[in-house]
């Protein structure tokens, strides 16, 4: 169903979309002809106010629901509607969307929009991406105008129990020039969330994986450093959950570096990983740094994780190497500017006695041929 978006909703959209480009219900296609659009959760009648698709089923079930599409710009606008599978940010631990290309397998790959089709055959090839990248409907919609459309979610019998999630996707493809002037087009997709949970044993479970440590040492020989200790969040159960970590950093004899809780990290999915840093600033350089860490888990988000209950708290243990870099290098130029100079003395004072003493020979041998020399005159006055 197609209807019409007021002038108030379409500025209030335009200016959330300038502000919050990353939103996952607002976006701008920059240019004369901006494109500004949303996605979010909808029913026959229109927006509900419901932020995500958040579903409990057993496995087997049929859902049917209804995602709005609503372009806010002053052009009509072409948009492919379609679901896809989540994951894990491994860089930012953010909720985020497989490929435009890639064939979704589980939540996504269960979502038809509008009776499309949602799964391709699993070949690996470019037959695959090109199957994945024409899933779901193509609609138009004039300026300021809003489809409701309806998509139904068929979870399998044999569904795994936990949690699934995937994302129902508008997006809309602009030409761009790049830096060389050659035209290319541009996808830029917006979505809203879905959060499927299938009936059965549960089993929240996180591990601390891939530790890394490290030590950046300054330039100031008598300066402090940065300690880095890395490490990722693996989600190795079921069901989607919240981190918080913290890392405790100490040096030799109990020197006490403190302890930084770093930002939690929301929703990491069922087979998610997120890489975690934590960064500690004017360390001293003293050889070893150790670092206690801790995870605290917590149910996620969600009307069917609220009676969730969380892993126990998880601690592991790493060493870094804080070397004085600076401090030796600093060090071994003055020693060996020292060594050189001592070096230099000695042997400037071994050539001086060689000097000497071939001078003391040459004194010497000059007088001996002058005592040659004067001996046979002086015979000579003896004779007569």
């Amino acid at each position: 169903m197609t209807t019409r978006v007021s002038a108030l909703a379409r500025l209030t959209a335009a200016l959330a979309a300038a502000l919050l480009l990353a939103s996952p219900t607002a976006a701008f296609a920059e240019g004369e002809n901006a494109v500004t659009w949303s996605v979010q959760p909808s029913t026959p009648q229109g927006p509900d106010d419901r932020t995500e698709f958040d579903y409990t089923v057993a496995p087997g079930a049929t859902i049917s629901d209804w995602v709005a599409i609503s372009n806010f710009s002053s052009r009509p606008a072409t948009f492919r509607v379609h679901a896809a599978d989540a994951t894990t940010d491994y860089n930012t631990a953010a909720f985020t969307l497989i490929g435009a290309d890639q064939a979704s397998v589980d939540a996504g790959a269960w979502t038809s929009v509008d009776s499309a089709a949602a799964v391709c055959a699993d070949t690996n090839d470019a037959a695959e991406r090109a199957c994945a990248a024409g899933l779901g409907v193509t609609i138009t919609l004039e300026p300021g105008s809003r489809a409701d459309v309806p998509f139904t979610v068929t979870v399998p019998h044999d569904a795994t129990p936990g949690d699934h999630a995937a994302g129902i996707v508008a997006s809309f493809q602009s030409e761009a020039v790049d830096s060389t002037g050659s035209a290319v087009s541009v996808e830029q997709r917006v979505g809203t969330r879905i959060y499927l949970r299938v009936e059965g044993a549960l089993l929240p479970k996180l591990a601390l994986t891939g530790l890394v440590s490290g030590y950046d040492g300054s330039w100031n020989p008598f300066g402090g450093g940065t300690g880095r200790i890395g490490f990722d969040v693996a989600n190795t159960g079921n069901m989607r959950l919240t981190a918080t970590p913290a890392v405790h950093l100490t040096g030799p004899f109990g020197t006490d570096f403190g302890t930084v809780t770093l930002d939690p990290v929301t929703d990491v999915l069922p087979g998610g990983v997120a890489h975690v840093e934590a960064l500690f600033a004017d360390v001293p350089p003293l050889m070893l740094l150790f670092a206690d860490i801790t995870l605290a888990a917590a149910p996620a988000s969600g009307v069917a994780a609220a009676q969730d209950a969380a892993p126990a708290v998880l601690t592991e243990s790493t060493v870094a190497w804080a070397v004085p870099w600076s401090l030796l290098g600093t060090i071994a130029v003055l020693g060996g500017g020292t060594g050189t100079w001592f070096w230099w003395r000695r042997r400037s004072r071994q050539l001086l006695g060689f000097e000497l003493a071939a001078f003391a020979e040459q004194i010497r041998t000059e007088e001996r041929i002058n005592r040659g020399a004067s001996a046979p005159e002086h015979e000579s006055e003896t004779a007569r």
